[in-house]
This record gives structure tokens, C-alpha cells and sequence, in this order.
């Protein structure tokens, strides 16, 4: 069997249903409709987002122990 360039994904179960349902309409695979959704994605905005996310939870952490 061929090697795939594929990494673990992990989807939420609300989300996953979302991709079965998809996915029994379109007659494929929950893995094809899941390779369409990632090659359209902004990866360039996902990444933005990546980074101030510790920032922001770091900033809500140190105002919640405030006493």
C-alpha cells in the first residue's frame, strides 16, 4: 500500500456529523470531503489566529487572578 502524506485531524463530533452528512450526498468519502474543505482553507488566516491565541489566553488568565 502507498504511503499518504495525510496527518491525524482531529474533528469535533458536531463538525463530524456536519462531514458525514456531506459526504453521503456527494457519494464519496468523509476523507474526500475533508481533503476538499483543508485545500480551500486560508491557512494564512488560521496561522494569524494560531498566534495571538496563547497571547489572549494568557491575558484572560492574568485578569481572572486579580484578587
Amino acid at each position: 500500500m502507498a504511503q499518504t502524506q495525510r496527518k491525524p485531524v482531529y474533528i469535533q463530533p458536531e463538525h463530524h456529523e456536519i462531514l458525514r452528512q456531506l459526504a453521503y450526498e456527494q457519494r464519496c468519502n468523509l476523507s474526500d470531503v475533508l481533503d476538499a474543505l483543508l485545500e480551500q482553507a486560508d491557512w494564512e488566516k488560521i496561522a494569524a489566529i494560531a498566534t495571538t491565541k496563547p497571547q489572549r489566553r494568557a491575558a484572560e488568565r492574568a485578569g481572572r487572578y486579580n484578587a
